[in-house]
């Protein structure tokens, strides 16, 4: 479930404003009074905390995780999955889910939570939730006994509320003279400042004048700290977009590190990548089937002459190679290989293998590294005949997505003109990704019918003429993208 709130910090005598008509279309409901009991579990060093991550159980609940997704503003957007558990015992999946963030340090208990909680609901006109306002007045305890306790207003919207709604209710609490602050879990506050201190992987901002390892080092950190935060949600797999992100953070970074080679250790470079592109092939195999579903159920739905028993005979076929990959990924991201890699990774964001000219300013020594993929996939294109088979196009895609990587990876040092190409190479690898799916299902079907016979089987086949024909439109687009690059290469120089 996919939670957003708003929290803050009141004193104890603070009288909250009326907020009867605070959401439109709405009504409040009276107050209902709950006591909540809970136990939040973290690493010694507050790994889980630092990155906006609670590991917990709850009297009469059970046990719950929370990962962020984003937080922007005043505004903390987390996904908080139930799982079954007796208290005392931390359930497998719970540590599984979140070992992306831990890396393999034990966890334990680090604080109680008491909270009574004053809540109220606004529904709408047809009974269905849209926010919650709870009034928490909290007392806490650390395992060394200090206690701690303060008063929160939180507001949390209904799964499929408009975020919007949020802003006439701050704006109303700003009224009462309080003001939203930085969005944190209450174990954070009970916690106190080491709670509050950078993650593992520590995402600082590029200089305006960066050095050539500012740039590398940005690039890392923001990629693994990607990864760490996605691999929670391509766990649990009800989001196809957290393996997307996970494998999108793992083939950047290793696309990094061949931009970047003159500038990196090559010994160090070629280990990480190699293990890079085992993560990525497992990640991959999942995507694959995910993106494949999804183009046969777009297509048999916009297509009613297909029999829909048939096509779900193919689909079937589909289904069982996605739990196949999925439990494979399961099995590997449970390996040790996997939890050394993350460790690999975490120390490459804060300190990457660079060789002694990074120290020159990034200015005068990327934008020819870009120059360099630039020409590659320039060179390609060129060499295109009129009508080019599919796998020299899905080259040309894996050139442009390269190109693109390494004019973003560089961007903080060359702006807007880099920007601007990765934009154009970005274009390029879309419309060449959309004519590459469409060729990979069509292989895909082609081997499925196969296996299949009777109505399965043309349906399978109908299926492919449809996906083909409909990709052939995407040629304009991405040659239209090429020519617009030829004319952006003057910030290279």
């Amino acid at each position: 479930m996919r939670e957003r709130e708003l929290k803050m910090m009141v004193p104890d005598t603070l009288e909250l404003p009326d907020l009867h008509d605070a959401v439109a279309g709405a009504s409040l409901g009276d107050v209902e009074e709950r006591v909540i009991d809970d136990t939040y579990f973290d690493t010694a060093d507050l790994r889980l905390a630092r990155w906006g991550s609670t590991l917990r159980y709850r009297t009469g609940d059970g046990w719950t995780v929370k990962i962020p997704r984003s937080s922007k503003g005043t505004v903390l957007d987390r996904e908080e999955v139930a799982i079954a558990g007796e208290p005392g015992s931390l359930p497998v999946r719970a540590l599984n889910l979140v070992s992306s963030l831990t890396r393999g340090v034990e966890v334990e208990e680090v604080a109680q939570v008491h909270t009574r909680r004053l809540v109220r609901r606004w529904h709408s006109v047809d009974g269905a939730l849209v926010a919650e306002l709870a009034d928490d007045t909290v007392r806490g305890s650390r395992p060394d006994g200090e206690a701690v306790s303060f008063r929160e207003i939180e507001v949390e919207l209904a799964a499929d509320a408009d975020g919007r709604l949020l802003d006439e209710i701050v704006e109303r609490l700003t009224a009462a003279k309080r003001r939203a602050e930085r969005p944190v879990p209450k174990v954070v506050r009970v916690l106190g400042p080491a709670a509050l201190q950078p993650p593992d992987v520590d995402v600082v901002p590029v200089p305006s004048k960066p050095t050539a390892r500012q740039v590398v080092q940005a690039a890392f950190s923001s990629s693994v700290a990607r990864l760490l935060l996605q691999l929670p949600a391509a766990r649990l797999g009800t989001d196809p977009e957290g393996v997307h992100q996970a494998r999108v953070a793992a083939r950047r970074m290793r696309s990094d590190l061949k931009t970047f080679e003159p500038l990196l250790d090559a010994e160090w470079s070629a280990g990480l990548g190699a293990e890079l592109k085992w993560l990525i092939d497992e990640l991959g195999a999942v995507r694959d089937a995910d993106v494949l579903g999804t183009t046969l159920r777009d297509v048999v739905d916009r297509h009613p002459t297909i029999d829909p028993d048939a096509a779900d005979r193919v689909l079937h076929e589909l289904r069982l190679q996605h739990r196949r990959a999925r439990r494979r990924l399961l099995r590997h991201l449970n390996d040790e290989r996997a939890m050394q890699l993350l460790d690999q990774l975490v120390e490459a964001s804060a300190d990457p293998a660079t060789r002694p000219r990074t120290s020159r300013p990034a200015r005068d020594v990327m934008p020819k590294l870009v120059r360099k993929r630039w020409k590659r996939l320039d060179s390609a294109i060129n060499a295109l005949g009129r009508h080019p088979a599919p796998e020299d196009l899905h080259a040309v895609r894996i050139l442009a997505k390269r190109v693109r990587y390494a004019a973003e990876a560089v961007a903080p040092a060359a702006g807007k003109p880099a920007k601007r190409f990765a934009a154009d190479a970005a274009g390029i690898q879309d419309a060449l990704g959309e004519l590459n799916d469409a060729a990979v299902s069509g292989a895909w079907l082609t081997e499925c019918a196969e296996r299949l016979d009777g109505p399965a089987a043309f349906a399978a086949g109908r299926m492919t003429e449809l996906i083909l024909a409909e990709a052939g439109t995407q040629n304009r687009r991405w040659r239209a993208a090429h020519r617009s690059m030829t004319k952006r290469t003057a910030w290279f120089s």
